[in-house]
């Protein structure tokens, strides 16, 4: 019998509890702090795409890699500003949506050090750090992702079910939003992408709960079952009042945050931007400078 690829990517929800960075008492991290950074890595990975142009589906690809990275490595060793830039320069390769490692390099030492105005000559000495950085980490992702470089997103069955279902326009942007903001939480490794597609659809229904255009039986064209969407829109909804709000739902969705939600997103959570991004000592363990 041969084994799907991606099924190693597949945990439990009590693995999270049991990361290398957990285990790892170096920096003594706790289950939420892991989280945090997480979320702080992804939108750091968003921030610098949005600057870069470039599409969702590399940057989803770089939220993938990003998360499967640190279930088999630590923060402690791996500053999530390092990784992130790793991400974002392999799966601009993976997805063959290029971008010149210059560029790369500027945009998010801007990022990282909150000023987009930040020149950085090739050869100055942070210039160079960045450059070592990323390609010093390129292989160990490769390594700790297992070359498992052939991603299924949800965006692939949300396409699908929008173009053949007939659902209103409203509910498919912000199911899409939805998947966008699920990228900040590691769904990817708990739940299959056709499952997390259709808990963006459930969710999106109750932004819009007069609109009809949802059938009886959508889930059906996800191949899952009513109960499996609602266990993981209601997983979702817990990740984005953790991380951001409280959320509530009673004629809709609401989300108290403190930013404006960034291009792509959806209602329900308002993502910490990088530039919000605060991290202790100046450079993260030795890493890239980074502005506090």
């Amino acid at each position: 019998m041969t084994m799907n690829p991606s099924s190693q990517w597949l945990f439990k929800k009590s693995d999270l509890s049991q990361t290398p960075s957990v285990c790892d008492q170096t920096d003594k991290y706790t289950v939420e702090r892991e989280r945090i950074e997480r979320a702080k890595g992804v939108s750091f990975i968003l921030s610098v795409g949005f600057t870069l142009k470039l599409p969702q589906i590399t940057l989803a690809t770089a939220c993938v890699f990003f998360h499967r990275f640190y279930m088999r490595q630590s923060l402690s060793k791996y500053p999530y500003y390092d990784i992130a830039a790793t991400c974002i320069f392999l799966a601009t390769k993976v997805e063959e949506t290029g971008r010149k490692i210059s560029h790369i390099i500027v945009v998010c030492a801007q990022k990282a050090q909150k000023n987009d105005k930040l020149t950085l000559p090739e050869g100055s000495p942070d210039y160079e750090r960045w450059r070592n950085t990323i390609l010093r980490n390129e292989q160990m992702l490769l390594e700790a992702t297992c070359f498992d470089l052939t991603l299924e997103h949800p965006y692939k069955s949300l396409i699908n079910f929008t173009q053949e279902s007939g659902v209103s326009k409203e509910i498919s942007q912000s199911a899409w939003g939805i998947v966008n903001d699920s990228l900040r939480f590691p769904f990817c490794l708990l739940f299959r992408s056709n499952l997390i597609a259709a808990a963006a659809v459930y969710l999106a229904h109750l932004l819009y709960p007069e609109d009809k255009s949802l059938k009886d039986g959508w889930w059906e064209s996800f191949n899952v079952t009513k109960h499996a969407a609602e266990d993981v829109a209601n997983e979702l909804l817990d990740q984005f009042a953790a991380y951001q709000a409280p959320i509530s739902h009673n004629n809709e969705v609401k989300a108290e945050v403190e930013m404006s939600t960034p291009p792509g997103s959806s209602p329900l959570s308002a993502p910490t931007s990088p530039d919000k991004t605060k991290v202790e000592n100046g450079e993260a363990n030795g890493g890239v400078p980074i502005a506090t």
